[in-house]
């Protein structure tokens, strides 16, 4: 008798077994999703606690709580240059910025910089008071996950100091001290930089006025359409 009374709450209670089961893949499969995006913590935590109240109300068990974490590889906010429209709009970004002149080149967008508002003549060192100009680069470049490539350009008057024996030196001190900056303050991964000293090889006008030469001494960030790793358009 005592078996006969007992197999129907047994057959009662299979379906809790199959449907606690069910909750906790799905409970599983919500935080992988959730990680591999940008987290809210809150709503992680307020998913969790309805889990744990179904459980709860079905077992009589008591609420547990799940540790919410940061995904292992931080997501890019993702503008791929493949897109003309991403690419006008980023341009227009960059041009927007005081002291930057956004110019669309073969490779992407090539953002100038002047040398004379970062540098004084013959330096390599940032001026403290222009650095607010490519924090505000880096604001647009953390937007997107293409390749940056730093140029360093000077005009064709030699330089011969005990820092910098030619305009090459120069010209890769530069670019490279705007690299650093960009990944020390503006939190750009390594990964996505690289830099290229051009010397006076790369004019954008002829060296024949001190104008000209000028607008030649600057500082290219240039963003790298996908696909693309040539050298810069200028010349």
């Amino acid at each position: 008798m005592n078996k006969r009374h007992e197999e129907p709450e047994e057959k009662e209670g299979k379906w809790l077994t199959t449907f606690n089961d069910m909750l906790t893949l799905l409970l599983t499969f919500m935080v992988l999703v959730l990680s591999l995006s940008t987290l809210d913590t809150a709503k992680v935590k307020e998913a969790s606690h309805s889990f744990s109240s179904a459980r709860s109300f079905l077992w009589g068990g008591d609420l547990f709580d799940i540790s919410v974490f940061i995904p292992f590889v931080k997501p890019l906010k993702g503008v791929t240059l493949t897109d003309k429209r991403q690419k006008g709009e980023l341009y227009d970004y960059i041009n927007d910025i005081e002291g930057i002149h956004a110019v669309m080149v073969e490779e992407g967008i090539s953002a100038i910089l002047k040398d004379t508002l970062l540098f004084e003549t013959g330096s390599a060192e940032i001026k403290a008071e222009k650095r607010p100009v490519i924090e505000a680069l880096s604001s647009v470049l953390k937007e997107t996950d293409c390749r940056i490539r730093v140029e360093g350009h000077t005009d064709d008057v030699p330089i011969n100091s005990t820092l910098f024996p030619s305009n090459w030196e120069l010209s890769m001190a530069r670019a490279v001290n705007v690299t650093e900056y960009l990944i020390s303050e503006g939190d750009i991964s390594p990964e996505r930089l690289s830099v290229a000293s051009y010397a006076d090889s790369k004019p954008l006008f002829p060296n024949v006025s001190d104008h000209n030469r000028e607008r030649n001494r600057r500082v290219e960030v240039l963003l790298i359409l996908h696909g693309n790793g040539g050298g810069s358009n200028n010349g």
